[in-house]
């Protein structure tokens, strides 16, 4: 069970990984540059999310995929005006709505992964505990790719293999969320499988951290 509050612990190993998620994503992001010429890049940067969602669980995932995107923002965002919206509203609400999309909810829903930690931790075989780590990362994967599919509809209209609109954006996006779908679904399944300890807190820490939380609430009382 996830704690109400967040120990410190727990936010320092949300802020390592939300660190080593966007260092991830910068370098996968320099590798792939100009292979995708509307963005997009194949790499491990959900990894580092889906380990503390298993590990911490939903609310964790949630805030580190969170901190990665609002990190990710400080270095620069790509606004274009979607030439697919219609009406005086939309026209002026396009802006928010791509930076939603790509850029606030891209990373914040990998964090839904964290859905089936529990599940995860409950199951005694090892092919139950394999099947959720497969099911969180690839709803978590998948999230994400309907972001950038909603963004790409909206906001990238375009032509790839002479299809347009819903084509081309599930065509694009699809070309790199997908491989990181299934290359991330490795990690995790092989991290699960050899080093469980990552995925998993041990009783003692939890007892520790549960002591070190009643203490901070005595001394802010």
């Amino acid at each position: 069970m996830e704690q109400k509050k967040f120990s410190t612990k727990a936010l320092a190993e949300v802020a390592i990984f939300a660190a080593l998620a966007f260092a991830l994503d910068a370098l996968q992001g320099g590798i792939w540059k100009g292979a995708f010429p509307n963005g997009g890049s194949i790499g491990i940067a959900m990894v580092p999310i889906f380990i503390i969602s298993y590990r911490r669980g939903l609310l964790s995932g949630i805030l580190c995929g969170f901190i990665v995107s609002l990190v990710q923002m400080l270095g620069g965002i790509y606004i274009i005006q979607g030439k697919t919206l219609d009406g005086a509203f939309l026209q002026a609400a396009g802006p928010f709505i791509q930076v939603l999309l790509d850029y606030v909810l891209a990373y914040t829903v990998v964090g839904f992964a964290g859905c089936f930690a529990s599940l995860y931790k409950n199951s005694q075989a090892k092919g139950q505990q394999i099947l959720w780590i497969v099911v969180g990362c690839c709803v978590g994967g998948l999230l994400k790719y309907v972001c950038h599919l909603l963004a790409g509809i909206w906001f990238w209209p375009g032509e790839m293999w002479g299809i347009g609109g819903i084509g081309y954006s599930f065509l694009y996006n699809g070309l790199y969320c997908i491989p990181n779908i299934i290359i991330c679904t490795i990690i995790m399944v092989i991290l699960g499988r050899f080093y469980p300890q990552f995925l998993r807190m041990e009783e003692n820490e939890k007892e520790v951290e549960k002591e070190e939380t009643v203490n901070e609430e005595d001394t802010t009382e």
